[in-house]
């Protein structure tokens, strides 16, 4: 049986100046262990702790990428991993065939960006808080730099919808960008509710991966 070929998936982790890292979002929830089991190429490099800009965290990314000898990849964001995610794309899209926004973040909400904000300014300063918390629908990119993605956009929502996690930001992106698709979502992988849609999760990811002949 012919089996399809595989763009390498690059998984970015959430967080935003928060104990979060790869092993908690993909090892510990499972994530890895599946993909490795389907035998699908895949890096889930860690992001910077207390980055000073979207942009930092986008040439990490890059030094990731070229580190894993990876040319076009399917990019997964997951919650702030999204902001990651989408500049990365905007910037170098001739790396991207794929980008999926999984659990994207909801931005421009007083109480959450308040929140933020005191972390950010107690850690660093308010110019790289002013920086971290730019952005509409997710932080880091506008819904113009959305649209103008040629990549296909799947958004993957937050199953239930919470503050950090509102369903209106899913929609704001899928309505943004003219070739994208919202599926259908599990809770986040640090939910303990996560283990029961595992497999759910990892066949959307299996899907974007898929290279079709024009890619």
């Amino acid at each position: 049986m012919h089996l399809p070929e595989l763009l390498p998936v690059v998984l970015v982790h959430g967080g935003l100046y928060e104990d979060t890292t790869p092993t908690s979002y993909w090892i510990d929830t499972g994530v890895t262990e599946a993909l490795a089991a389907s035998t699908t190429r895949f890096i889930a490099p860690k992001r910077p702790v207390q980055p000073s800009s979207w942009e930092e965290e986008r040439d990490v990314l890059l030094a990731a990428i070229d580190k894993a000898g990876f040319d076009k990849v399917a990019l997964v964001g997951a919650s702030h991993g999204c902001s990651v995610a989408a500049r990365f794309a905007v910037d170098h899209p001739d790396r991207v065939g794929r980008l999926m926004l999984a659990w994207p973040a909801t931005a421009g909400d007083q109480v959450l960006d308040d929140l933020a904000r005191i972390v950010i300014e107690d850690l660093r300063d308010v110019e790289v808080a002013d920086n971290l918390l730019a952005g509409e629908t997710i932080r880091g990119v506008t819904n113009a730099e959305i649209g103008g993605l040629a990549m296909p956009l799947v958004v993957f929502p937050s199953i239930p919808a919470s503050h950090a996690y509102q369903r209106d930001t899913a929609t704001k992106l899928v309505e943004a960008h003219p070739d994208s698709f919202l599926a259908g979502g599990t809770p986040d992988p640090l939910d303990k509710q996560f283990a029961e849609h595992l497999d759910e999760f990892i066949r959307v990811v299996q899907v974007i991966a898929v290279v079709e002949h024009d890619d």
